[in-house]
């Protein structure tokens, strides 16, 4: 099965975990629970999209033993960024024209390329699972960008990401990601040594740069997962959502205008975001 496949019931990932618990507890009952539809689609979930669709075209051939040429990565930029523009919502406004935004995305991406360890083998991209968590009747599911193993078979599990920035030292460290597909990764295989996780950042410097933040996760680590989907549960079941107001996702938030109206809506009431 794939990673639609698990969307299809109902299910815990990180992404809904972190948008509930981190982000904002009402953007997730606008979208999670009213699903209401965004009006526009930000800049950078759609540039993330077209470069990870890049990052899979390389990973697909490290699997077959070789590297694509750096002008077909660059020339498969532009063209899945064209698609992302003509799908979906319109897309936000940027400071940077699209022209911009793709020869951006194509630097990072040829940045990632020439960056790339010959040592390192690519065993699997793209793994979804869904595997049971704590006591929670639903499943935890996830999809794991890039499995890699060293010259002495150690494995990694990556996660490809992009930022405007470097990420602060202790940022891996500390995120719920590395929590959440390690642990899914134990589930799937108990016992199998699978501790280490690395986040491949490919920074938007005039010069791209490509960081690889390093992190790992315990069992310890693992029982507070489960207790934070127990708490989640609770959250949902106690209909406890609340504007965050200096979340750091405030400013380019697609549910800007029903959150301005939250105080005067009865719970779970639908609100016209083009109101």
């Amino acid at each position: 099965m794939n990673l639609n496949d698990y969307r299809s019931r109902p299910h815990w990932s990180y992404s809904s975990l972190n948008q509930l618990l981190n982000i904002c507890s009402l953007q997730y009952l606008f979208e999670k629970i009213e699903k209401l539809q965004r009006p526009f689609t930000p800049v950078s979930l759609a540039f993330g999209s077209a470069y990870h669709r890049v990052m899979e075209f390389i990973a697909a051939h490290r699997m077959e033993g070789n590297l694509p040429a750096a002008k077909d990565v660059r020339d498969l930029f532009h063209t899945a960024w064209e698609r992302q523009q003509a799908e979906g919502p319109p897309m936000e406004e940027s400071e940077e024209s699209p022209d911009q935004l793709a020869e951006q995305g194509a630097g990072l991406a040829e940045a990632y390329l020439n960056q790339i360890d010959p040592g390192e083998r690519v065993v699997d991209f793209n793994q979804a699972f869904a595997v049971p968590v704590g006591t929670s009747e639903k499943p935890l599911i996830g999809e794991i960008d890039c499995i890699t193993a060293d010259s002495t078979g150690e494995i990694t599990l990556i996660d490809w990401k992009t930022s405007a920035r470097r990420w602060p030292k202790d940022q891996a460290d500390k995120s719920l990601q590395p929590t959440v597909y390690l642990y899914g990764a134990e589930q799937n295989k108990p016992g199998a040594g699978c501790s280490k996780f690395r986040f491949d950042v490919a920074v938007k410097n005039k010069t791209p740069v490509i960081e690889c933040n390093y992190t790992t996760r315990s069992p310890e680590d693992f029982a507070r997962l489960e207790r934070l989907v127990e708490t989640a549960e609770r959250i949902i079941a106690h209909e406890m959502f609340y504007p965050s107001g200096q979340s750091f996702a405030c400013g380019g938030c697609a549910f800007q205008v029903p959150c301005k109206a939250w105080h005067r809506q009865a719970a779970r009431k639908t609100v016209n975001l083009a109101a």
